[in-house]
């Protein structure tokens, strides 16, 4: 064939293939189209899917830059609805379809295995259900997250045949329960590997640990069994262990400690026992240490103490004890730490917020001891502060009240003394203060009337008194405060009347010195014994509420008469003892005026002999007759009825 005849079948090749391009770019758009009209767009993404625009134009969608065919559809977190169109299956050179992270319902089509180009298929995180379509076909996956669905039926055996899998999704669906597939090992190539929550139960397949590549291990939420794997130390890519909320049984090997690379772990919510190997402080790259809700006991390692990227850590709900690390947080940026429910002692860790990160510190139900370290007082990033059921003693650092952050601030069952700051004033956004069972005193502060979204006040089986803060109504500010208890304390006077118009739930003022009225309705809400050992309150009954009650509390109106007639009574007492006394002043002193002049005239008629002039003289000094009501008269308002 001359050259001539090269060229112009060259051409016509070009020419016949630029045909079927043009031919085919309309059908892709007409495809496009189709998958529109099965989705709502609330957000209108999709605003410019139309005829007067080219495919390629379209929102989230790519093409090819020399054939102008589409190659991409990306429309994650979009607000979508609606479901999967089968029209995909026209874009032949589609290799990349990522609609995750939206609400589509329904099945995927059937037809989406002819899109044999597909390199990354991403349908996570929707409403998706059904059996999964088989697409062993799909040659070229890469990636395939369909995790966050809710697929049933029979776990996929066949993605063992996409040994091109470098990333696999299949967590959190509703698959019937089974074992995981031995075959999952020929995938060679997998750096992420989701199977949490999924159904699976029995081990984790042996063939798991020659994956060198995995940087992702998730089985977490599962009914997995047996000991804790110590091939997983084959697996020096890992980074990320996640195996919570298992039944997995034994002890973290040392051999854990030659995952260099490891930045999370959690075992958590299994049932591990043990001590935590020496050697695990090895892992200096630790972020996420998460062993909560095990058996583990004995001390902790104290080399934890010098982790330097470590964020999270939680051992509560063990069975730890001795002397917690000194140094835990002194250099990492922590930011949350839960050493609940265990047996620690001694003085507790001063360093935890020294990067002022820390907005979770929760050590409740241990034995630490001691004065609250005072190097807390700057930790202004604090929301949920809880130490209670400990030993501590002393006070609280004033800093420490003042929480600006603060949902929750917990020092309840300890033994510390002085009382609440004013501070506390600057924690407007606490939900939850627990002070009970201290031996705090003093009065309450003014300021808890700025705590605005207050839901539950615990400050009972103290020694706390003066009077309620009147500020708590007055200011109109509590008004989401449900739990209230100030029991077994010296508070005395009034409940302020704003307080008992909220709707509080739960309410105690026992054993305390509180007098005054209280509403009907206040007693029906809080219940007799919410008021008991108060000897001064009684309860306003002038509502129809109050008659329809039972309570050991006086009425109010008969307490006021009580007291009108027990003042009147002791005025009465008292004008009657002062007229007595004054009546028995002028007896005294008329009996002694008489005797002065019976001397003097006795005297006088010593001197003079005459006898019948001192006979005179006694009898016409005899006292006349006294009447009482003469010598004061009584009010008459003693009697009148007020």
């Amino acid at each position: 064939m001359s050259t001539s005849q090269l060229q112009i079948c060259f051409w016509c090749f070009l020419l016949f293939a630029n045909v079927g391009i043009s031919t085919s770019l309309p059908l892709e758009r007409d495809a496009l189209l189709d998958v529109k009209s099965h989705l709502h767009d609330p957000q209108n993404y999709l605003i410019n899917w139309d005829q007067s625009h080219p495919a390629c134009e379209f929102y989230g969608v790519t093409c090819d830059k020399i054939s102008g065919e589409v190659t991409g559809v990306s429309l994650s977190n979009a607000s979508l609805s609606g479901t999967i169109s089968p029209s995909f299956s026209i874009l032949r050179q589609l290799n990349t379809l990522d609609l995750s992270a939206n609400s589509l319902s329904g099945i995927i089509p059937g037809t989406l295995t002819n899109c044999t180009n597909l390199q990354v298929l991403n349908l996570s995180v929707n409403i998706l259900a059904g059996q999964l379509p088989n697409l062993s076909s799909l040659l070229k996956l890469k990636v395939l997250d369909l995790s966050t669905n809710s697929f049933s039926g029979a776990f996929p055996i066949w993605i063992s045949k996409l040994s091109g899998l470098t990333e696999l999704g299949l967590g959190e669906n509703n698959f019937d329960e089974d074992y995981v597939p031995e075959s999952i090992g020929l995938l060679k190539n997998l750096t992420w590997l989701f199977l949490g929550q999924c159904n699976l139960r029995g081990e984790i397949p042996a063939s798991v640990f020659d994956l060198d590549s995995l940087g992702t291990l998730d089985f977490s939420r599962n009914q997995m069994t047996g000991v804790f794997p110590k091939a997983i130390s084959n697996l020096r890519n890992l980074w990320k262990i996640e195996l919570y909320q298992n039944n997995l049984t034994g002890e973290i090997p040392p051999e854990l400690a030659q995952l260099t690379l490891l930045s999370e772990f959690d075992v958590s919510q299994n049932q591990l026992s043990g001590v935590l190997p020496k050697e695990i402080v090895r892992l200096k790259k630790l972020k996420v240490f998460h062993i909560y809700r095990n058996n583990f006991h004995g001390e902790l390692p104290e080399g934890l103490g010098d982790l330097q990227f470590l964020e999270s850590f939680s051992t509560y709900e063990n069975q730890f004890s001795g002397k917690f690390p000194a140094n835990l947080g002194r250099f990492s940026p922590l930011n949350a730490i839960d050493i609940s429910e265990n047996y620690f002692t001694g003085e507790f860790p001063k360093f935890m917020c020294q990067h002022n990160n820390l907005q979770f510190l929760l050590a409740l139900s241990n034995n630490f001891s001691g004065e609250f370290p005072s190097s807390y007082t700057s930790c202004k990033t604090l929301e949920r502060f809880r130490v209670s059921q400990n030993q501590f003693s002393g006070s609280i650092p004033h800093g420490m009240w003042g929480l600006p952050n603060a949902v929750i601030i917990d020092v309840a069952d300890n033994g510390f003394v002085g009382g609440i700051s004013s501070d506390i004033g600057i924690s407007a956004t606490l939900n939850q203060l627990l002070v009970q069972n201290n031996n705090f005193s003093s009065k309450l502060p003014i300021e808890l009337g700025n705590l605005s979204q207050l839901q539950k006040l615990d400050a009972s089986n103290n020694r706390f008194s003066g009077q309620i803060p009147a500020q708590i109504d007055t200011l109109g500010s509590l008004l989401v405060l449900n739990s209230l208890n100030l029991s077994h304390n010296r508070i005395s006077g009034e409940i302020p009347g704003g307080l008992q118009s909220l709707k509080l739930s739960y309410v105690d003022f026992s054993h305390n010195n509180l007098s005054g009225p209280i509403s009907p309705q206040f007693l029906m809400v809080a219940g007799d014994d919410a008021f008991s050992e108060n000897s001064d309150l009684c309860v306003n009954d002038t509502s129809e509420g109050w008659r329809q009650s039972v309570t050991s509390l006086p009425s109010c109106q008969w307490t006021d008469n009580h007291h009108n007639f027990s003042r009147r009574r002791l005025f009465a007492v008292l004008i009657i003892v002062s007229s007595l006394v004054v009546l028995l002043s002028s007896l005294a002193c008329l009996k002694y005026e008489n005797n002065r002049l019976e001397v003097f005239n006795r005297k006088q008629d010593t001197e003079s002999g005459d006898d019948s002039v001192s006979k005179w003289v006694v009898e016409s000094f005899h006292p006349p007759e006294v009447i009482p009501s003469a010598a004061l008269p009584v009010p008459r308002s003693l009697f009148r009825e007020e």
